[in-house]
């Protein structure tokens, strides 16, 4: 609709539910009031509505002094409960016997299992959502508890991080089994045949499916918004066209083959790996390489015993300089000095001369004889320990390790489980890139990836931070990598070129007041981001990721079609413009027990039990699928003229089934009785589509009542 500043308006179209007698009552406990925690709630009160209510109650193992959301205290059913979530009293005064599902998210994974534990013995029937990294032992304890969801709230965000540095238009790029999927967000121009001037429902295509239009200029809408439950997905017109200067964005799949799946880097060959060193040294890489080597975490052990064996040596110097010197009365200082370097070089018979006599006491023989002994031993020491650095390191120095990129790379200040997170799908992506860490923990990444080791912010520059594409900074210090932020956009202060440092917080408000002062930065919470996909994970569906489109968090959720689910036996036209969700994966089950796969499947395929549907959705969308709150179709006329040739009218028939979810005997005798009308009950777009086709085999005319 159009607002009366003469802006667009959308409204997400909820539907005129009767309030029921009845209440239904879902009780959650959420143990971790952290930052993650109070976000959870946050989106937990949002599946409350009318005959719907949300009950939650809050455990922490001291009392919360600081809410990072108003009014957080109020959403609870009951005074958040201080104690340690392990306890059973502490579970019981919770509510764990009448609990739907559980989510532990404190901040000590250790804690997070055992609660998991304690909880599936108080109640074999709860939903059990954890914060946990650990993915084999996530793995172990979903097979013996059952019911069990563990996601890490640290690396569901990291493709947002990744994409946010890459202003590529890419908005998120996943794999469900063999299919690839990618969400792009691009702004059409007049060149651009395949969108430019092209009907909404064009857009809809075999291997793409719009999810968003953000028009330049207000577009005519024929009947008003389309019918649809979201205020994103779906809710422009069929007829509505595509012009110069909007925004579209969309998913497209294509199917990987065995040999994308199972893709490894090649090893290079000899005459690629000296040309490479040749070019360290004209590059000076090679210094860059040896500082790097010394620095190592590999290195501080040896440093350490170096410093020791040098500062012994000059202890026994000395000693023995001093020694020969006051006791043999025959040699000068300077003589003594080179006779102590011998003598701690292991040339005690140098010294003294064999047989002859020397003319020193007997006590200061032994005592040069022990200066001796001592430095050939550490001498020993010394050197075995260095063969045994370079046989375990491999000769790292002289291994081949990647260059830092000169331009056009993205710069990743962080190399922690979002770091790592972040550098894998940009690697996938076959971005260039250089990452800056203070201490590295896995040093195999020093061969796999441009690496810079030391402060961060000094490292910046070595970087080439001044032709660098953009900056992210992750590190688990959200004051760092604002500093990190705005030292790069101050260095590029004067480029004329866009810039967008992107940063990790931990708090949604520091967040928003980084946007208000950055602007051309792109800020994240890590817990408000993940938030949603817990919250989604509550309700018993499985959250594959999460993405940003709109101001929204997209989850990408995948349905497991049970009993009493009230998706089971409905056609794809129904579950995505009534409850304003975009299927974009269809795996029905088949009587072999295998799966037949639709990627972007057909508005006419039916959801049965046993089939999994993949969906992209927001956290209203699965709000409503959850209630079963569908919003209902559009009221259609259609009129049926009798057709020149009376042999499409079986087909006519048919074709009417297919597509308007009418039984097969009630068109087929409307067909019989031409012309005639009959009441329709469609989405606006299975409307354009019945016309469409229908339109081939008989005369007709479609119309909306009022």
């Amino acid at each position: 609709m159009v607002g009366d500043n003469g802006e667009l308006s959308p409204r997400t179209y909820i539907p005129d539910l009767s309030p029921s007698a009845e209440v239904h009552k879902d009780h959650f406990i959420v143990c971790g009031l952290g930052s993650l925690g109070q976000q959870i709630i946050l989106n937990l009160t949002k599946f409350s509505f009318d005959s719907f209510e949300v009950q939650i109650a809050g455990i922490d193992r001291a009392p919360v002094t600081e809410w990072e959301v108003e009014n957080l205290p109020d959403m609870l059913s009951q005074v958040p409960i201080v104690g340690d979530c392990r306890r059973d009293h502490v579970l019981q005064e919770a509510g764990i016997e009448q609990c739907r599902a559980i989510l532990i998210v404190t901040s000590d994974e250790s804690t997070n299992v055992q609660t998991a534990i304690a909880v599936r013995r108080l109640n074999p029937q709860v939903h059990i959502i954890v914060r946990s990294s650990r993915h084999g032992l996530n793995q172990l304890l979903n097979r013996q508890l059952g019911r069990f969801v563990a996601l890490d709230a640290t690396e569901l965000p990291a493709m947002t991080f990744a994409l946010a540095g890459l202003e590529d238009n890419t908005l998120s790029v996943f794999n469900i089994d063999t299919f690839q999927f990618r969400v792009v967000e691009r702004q059409i121009t007049a060149r651009d045949p395949q969108y430019c001037n092209m009907p909404v429902h064009r857009l809809h295509r075999q291997q793409v499916r719009l999810l968003n239009l953000k028009p330049f200029s207000n577009p005519h809408q024929p009947i008003g918004w389309a019918t649809t439950a979201s205020s994103m997905f779906h809710r422009w017109q069929p007829h509505v066209r595509v012009q110069a200067g909007d925004q579209v964005a969309y998913v497209e799949v294509k199917t990987l083959t065995h040999s994308q799946i199972e893709h490894m880097p090649t090893r290079s060959g000899p005459w690629s790996k000296l040309r490479q060193g040749i070019g360290d040294v004209i590059d000076g890489e090679w210094r860059r390489r040896l500082w790097g080597f010394w620095h190592s975490a590999n290195q501080q052990s040896l440093r350490r015993v170096v410093a020791i064996a040098l500062t012994t040596a000059l202890v026994l110097w000395t000693t023995g300089t001093l020694l020969l010197y006051f006791n043999i009365p025959t040699i000068s200082f300077t003589k003594a000095i080179v006779l102590g370097a011998i003598l701690i070089l292991g040339g005690y018979g140098d010294v003294f001369g064999g047989f002859e006599d020397s003319g020193a006491q007997g006590w200061v023989l032994l005592t040069c004889l022990l200066i001796a002994t001592v430095s050939l031993l550490m001498v020993i020491g010394v050197l075995g320990l260095l063969a045994d650095q370079l046989l375990s390191s491999r000769f790292e120095f002289l291994q081949r390790r990647p260059k830092v990129p000169k331009k056009n790379h993205v710069i990743v200040v962080g190399l922690g489980r979002v770091g790592k997170r972040v550098v894998r799908i940009l690697q996938d992506l076959r971005q260039p890139l250089v990452a800056i860490t203070h201490h590295l923990d896995s040093p195999a990444l020093r061969n796999q990836i441009p690496l810079l080791e030391g402060p961060m912010l000094q490292q910046l520059q070595e970087a080439h931070l001044s032709t660098a594409r953009s900056v992210i900074a992750v590190t688990d210090d959200p004051v760092l990598n604002l500093e990190v932020a705005l030292l790069a956009a101050e260095a590029l202060e004067n480029e004329k070129r866009p810039f967008t440092p992107v940063i990790r917080t931990l708090s949604q408000l520091f967040s928003d007041n980084i946007k208000a002062f950055l602007p051309q930065a792109r800020s994240f919470s890590v817990y408000a981001l993940s938030a949603e996909a817990f919250a989604g994970a509550a309700f018993g569906e499985n959250i594959l990721g999460l993405f940003r489109l709109n101001q929204q968090t997209i989850l990408i959720t995948e349905y497991a079609i049970e009993y009493g689910d009230t998706l089971n036996g409905k056609p794809l036209a129904e579950i995505a413009y009534g409850y304003g969700v975009v299927p974009i994966l269809l795996r029905q089950r088949q009587p072999s027990k295998q799966y037949q796969d639709y990627p972007m499947p057909s508005d006419d395929l039916r959801v049965h039990l046993g089939d999994k549907l993949y969906v992209l959705s927001s956290i209203n969308g699965l709000r409503r699928i959850e209630r079963g709150e569908m919003t209902p179709p559009r009221q259609w006329l259609l009129e049926v003229d009798s057709p020149l040739n009376p042999t499409m009218l079986s087909e006519a028939g048919s074709l009417l089934a297919k597509l308007s979810n009418v039984q097969l005997d009630k068109c087929r005798q409307l067909m019989k009785t031409l012309p005639n009308t009959l009441q329709l009950s469609l989405y606006d777009y299975q409307a354009h589509r019945l016309m469409q086709e229908l339109k081939r085999c008989v005369p007709i005319r479609l119309s909306p009542l009022k």
